[in-house]
């Protein structure tokens, strides 16, 4: 299981070094609109213009923000979202790899290090204090 997971970590790694190259955070919105010509079909039951491309995304002080993507960028900043979705499912991976070796090195370490007690035999029920109830 070690081997498997110690494979596995470098594999994620190795993706998002790959990923990183190409990564643009945020998330991508197609929007249709209305121009600001009176007399055009988008003003009545035709259909609006577009899609737009816009990415959006939660900046530093935790407003949304985002911007306009020109027709020339639209396939790059495509890969580059999907590039963001997938190393942060990479990463999520990852972190869950290292907290289950933390915690199963942990459980090992707790057994290992810990000395039996002479006393009470095995099965037996410890003991608690009981609860004093608090007077008001």
């Amino acid at each position: 299981m070690q081997h498997i997971r110690a494979n596995r970590r470098q594999e994620l790694i190795q993706q998002v070094t790959e990923l990183a190259g190409l990564v643009i955070f945020g998330s991508l919105s197609e929007m249709y609109r209305t121009c600001g010509s009176p007399g055009c079909r988008c003003h009545r039951t035709g259909p609006k213009h577009g899609p737009q491309l816009q990415v959006v995304y939660r900046g530093e002080s935790g407003k949304s923000s985002g911007y306009y993507v020109p027709i020339a960028a639209q396939a790059d900043i495509r890969k580059g979202v999907a590039a963001w979705r997938a190393i942060q499912e990479a990463i999520r991976e990852l972190a869950g790899i290292n907290k289950d070796e933390i915690l199963e090195r942990a459980r090992s370490e707790k057994t290992t290090r810990r000395p039996k007690t002479e006393g009470a035999p095995a099965g037996a029920r410890r003991s608690r204090p009981r609860k004093v109830p608090a007077q008001s």
